[in-house]
């Protein structure tokens, strides 16, 4: 099989979460990451412009020889079925999840941002299939972690503030890659429902389709469309990645 290069994208750093996961199970692998934190926020771009966006950044991918992309980030999947780009394959973080929901599900919960939340593209096909779900927009989370108030009480609060209409959830999807920082105040706080990070069920449809691990060892490269040393401390202090970011 030819090699194998992955690429992860996100506007921000939510994507090192799904990166992570990657860097353990698969460290032989070679990955390139790219957060779009100098564009707008993906949730406040009209439908037309984030295609666009993606696009180029599929593009620019490629270019760099990458081989699969990983979009993880649940505002821009939303656009992924629009976006058609010859010699890479992209895999964003709804399709996968909604297959796994899919399969034995009574009652789910979601929290998710805003774009991800109104498109119904998790409530669609899940309502369709006679699943119940309860959606709530938590626009401000992702932004509190991103300026590293993950771990204030403010910001806990107001976690369990959207959960609360929700908390008797089967199943809760956290539909932001950023949501799982808070996992610990979640768990807590639903302690009967299941937590479902897209991340971990994207990395298990592309780990099925990976080659053999190989004795190779991997090299990360770190891009930002924002500001480098910003995204090289956020990356550090929330999911203790240490990367050398350059600028994009």
């Amino acid at each position: 099989m030819d090699s194998v290069k992955i690429g992860v994208c996100d506007w921000g750093i939510g994507g090192l979460g799904f990166f992570r996961t990657l860097q353990t199970a698969r460290p032989d692998l070679d990955v390139t990451y790219l957060g779009d934190q100098g564009f707008l926020p993906y949730g406040r771009v009209p439908t037309h412009e984030l295609t666009q966006r993606m696009t180029q950044l599929a593009e620019w991918f490629r270019d760099r020889s990458v081989t699969q992309l990983v979009v993880a980030c649940n505002a821009a999947s939303t656009v992924l079925p629009k976006v058609h780009v010859s010699g890479i394959q992209l895999t964003g973080v709804i399709a996968p999840t909604i297959n796994i929901l899919l399969l034995d599900s009574t009652s789910i919960g979601i929290i998710g941002g805003r774009r991800t939340i109104l498109s119904q593209a998790y409530r669609k096909p899940l309502v369709a299939r006679g699943i119940s779900v309860a959606q709530r927009v938590a626009q401000p989370i992702s932004g509190l972690i991103e300026a590293g108030k993950a771990n204030d009480e403010e910001t806990h609060e107001l976690l369990r503030n959207i959960l609360r209409p929700i908390r008797n959830s089967e199943r809760l999807v956290l539909a932001c890659t950023h949501y799982i920082v808070l996992e610990d105040v979640v768990r807590e706080y639903m302690p009967s429902s299941t937590i479902i990070d897209p991340a971990t069920e994207v990395w298990r449809q592309l780990e099925a389709n990976l080659p053999e691990p190989t004795d190779h060892i991997g090299h990360y490269d770190f891009f930002t469309s924002g500001d480098s040393s910003q995204m090289e401390e956020q990356a550090l202090r929330t999911f203790g990645v240490s990367a050398k970011v350059s600028p994009w």
